[in-house]
């Protein structure tokens, strides 16, 4: 493996472990709102809400991933945050 190889992939795992922990600072909040919306007893789910998500990540998407993968993406993000919501 090339040393330019190696750092690209350096780079990656960084940016991979970003992520993981963002995912999970966002986890928390999503829980705190859970925690709320039980306590008003609101719905988990919000159809619309998640439509605006999925329309602003396709907008601010920049590339080079596409539109379709990002929402498909954010769905997961989505669908998570609902269980941990009725979790909480």
């Amino acid at each position: 493996m090339t040393p330019e190889i190696e750092n690209l992939r350096q780079k990656i795992d960084s940016i991979e472990d970003s992520l993981i922990s963002i995912l999970n600072e966002r986890a928390k909040y999503v829980l705190e709102i859970g925690k709320i919306k039980k306590a008003q007893g609101l719905p988990i789910a919000d159809s619309k809400r998640e439509e605006i998500i999925l329309k602003r990540v396709a907008e601010k998407n920049p590339g080079p991933m596409s539109n379709e993968f990002m929402v498909d993406v954010f769905k997961k993000i989505i669908d998570e945050s609902i269980k941990l919501e009725s979790k909480s």
